[in-house]
């Protein structure tokens, strides 16, 4: 009931009498990762959560009502059945008549308060803390036994394929799975599977979700010899990387730490290469929350997830990690994966190396 006081109080300081939550997102936070779809391809869930300053609804119609009252529905909230062939519009429309409500997606006319609810569910509590620890092990561990077991002749969609049944397995959700193989992975940045075979290079990416929480990790695998300008990049791209962790700082604004990025991008000699990719951003019930951009009006705080994900042509660096006010801690960080301790200007961090098999 954590969010839900977390709103409330919100409620309470803007004037507003409740709030209707009708994004996945936005239900797996207040519902402690409570599931909210039948279609996996949507933002949007088949319920609605109605927090008011006295109670909590949960409204559905007669298709979902049923399994969501007794399967997702951790509040314990009051169920609303609306039959499937009438308006749930005008339903919510007539249930808060009167009343000054806002909501995740607007509906019936309502205020459309998400980025304000953005902000109110990035701090995370410990619970979500301890979750995402273990989240972040999975995807590691997922990804990095697929590195592992990767080999010229496999092809992209066969490493990608593996990737997914792992994930599935362990109840995580495989929403982003990016596997680039040799040329590929110099042409995209963005290089989906298709049925290339692997011959010399691998990368593989994983954006996944478990409790509503995503966990954002790339590694980078080599069966022979890494040529040495590829390593120089690699070398240059963790740098990059390991500075935009520890120079992170409670209240800075984000463009503050983004031209501190661009100045990186240039000391290593590349200096366009961050406008090929975005560089990520902080992360949580959103695989991005928001992507940092040089000019947002907004900050970095401690208690929150990020995920940075730096690339140079044919390398990048990418982690979900959580910073503390003293230091960041690294969700996808296992002790079987190579790193490097990579010294800074603003401490040491460590870094995960490219596999050399």
């Amino acid at each position: 009931m954590k969010a839900v006081e977390r709103i409330r109080n919100w409620m309470e300081k803007h004037g507003y009498d409740g709030v209707i939550l009708g994004r996945r997102d936005n239900y797996a936070w207040v519902g402690g990762g409570a599931k909210n779809h039948v279609l996996s391809s949507t933002e949007n869930g088949v319920a609605y959560y109605v927090i008011s300053r006295e109670q909590v609804q949960l409204i559905a119609d007669s298709s979902d009502l049923p399994r969501m009252r007794k399967e997702q529905n951790p509040l314990g909230a009051e169920a609303i059945l609306v039959p499937w062939y009438e308006s749930m519009e005008k339903y919510i429309r007539q249930l808060i008549r009167g009343k000054r409500y806002g909501s995740d997606t607007g509906i019936a006319n309502t205020e459309n308060v998400q980025e304000e609810l953005i902000e109110l569910r990035m701090r995370l509590s410990e619970e979500e803390l301890e979750r995402y620890q273990e989240i972040g092990q999975l995807c590691a561990q997922i990804v990095e036994s697929v590195c592992r077991e990767a080999a010229p002749g496999d092809t992209e969609e066969e490493t990608a394929c593996r990737l997914k049944c792992r994930c599935l397995k362990h109840g995580i959700s495989p929403d982003c799975v990016l596997v680039g193989a040799d040329e590929r992975i110099l042409d995209y940045r963005h290089p989906m599977p298709t049925d290339k075979k692997i011959e010399k290079s691998l990368m593989v990416v994983l954006g996944g979700e478990k409790y509503g929480l995503n966990i954002s990790i790339t590694r980078m695998v080599y069966f022979s010899p890494v040529p040495e300008e590829i390593r120089s990049r690699y070398e240059k791209t963790r740098y990059i990387f390991a500075c935009m962790q520890r120079m992170m700082k409670d209240n800075m604004t984000y463009a503050e730490y983004f031209g501190k990025v661009r100045k990186l991008y240039e000391e290593a000699g590349y200096r366009e290469e961050w406008t090929m990719h975005h560089q990520g951003g902080p992360t949580g019930y959103g695989c991005r929350e928001y992507v940092a951009l040089p000019a947002i009006e907004k900050r970095i705080r401690t208690g929150q997830a990020y995920a940075w994900n730096p690339t140079i042509q044919g390398t990048k660096c990418e982690e979900t990690t959580y910073l503390k006010e003293d230091r960041t801690l690294t969700f996808t960080r296992t002790k079987e994966w190579p790193c490097t301790s990579v010294e800074t200007p603003y401490g040491v961090f460590e870094t995960a190396d490219i596999l050399e098999k």
